[in-house]
């Protein structure tokens, strides 16, 4: 009964934090990991943190689908309006698509790639 107990109190406590290790080699690379230093290596410091948690591209952009589309009662050109709303909608898949490919390539990725990723969205949505 003790033991049913400390399992329900256990579950109802809040995520604990996770630690991150930097390691210096002796050459000076850093290195970030999960687990404690290797022996060839000197421990710099612990950074205790808690993780996010994990959101799929699907999830992420079903929320962006679902976004209302202002609509404008008085508009003089309903081109440039409808334009407007078509260059939104682009913007939106642009980081919608950009979402969904880091989360594909996950943590290795290079500086090529993300800055490809980015000029996408850079295109799609112009600074105004």
């Amino acid at each position: 009964m003790l033991a049913l107990l400390l399992l329900v109190c256990t579950q109802m406590m809040p995520a604990r934090a996770e630690q991150l290790y930097r390691c210096l080699a002796r050459d000076g690379a850093v290195s970030y990991q999960a687990q404690p230093c290797a022996a060839t290596m000197r421990l710099d410091r612990v950074v205790e943190y808690r993780p996010e948690p994990v959101i799929s591209a699907s999830q992420a952009t079903a929320g962006l689908r679902q976004a209302p589309v202002k609509q404008h009662r008085s508009v003089k050109n309903p081109r440039r309006h409808r334009a407007a709303a078509t260059a939104s909608d682009r913007c939106r898949a642009a980081q919608a698509g950009r979402s969904a490919a880091l989360e594909q390539l996950g943590l290795k990725r290079t500086y090529a790639q993300l800055s490809r990723l980015d000029a996408k969205v850079r295109a799609a949505c112009p600074r105004g």
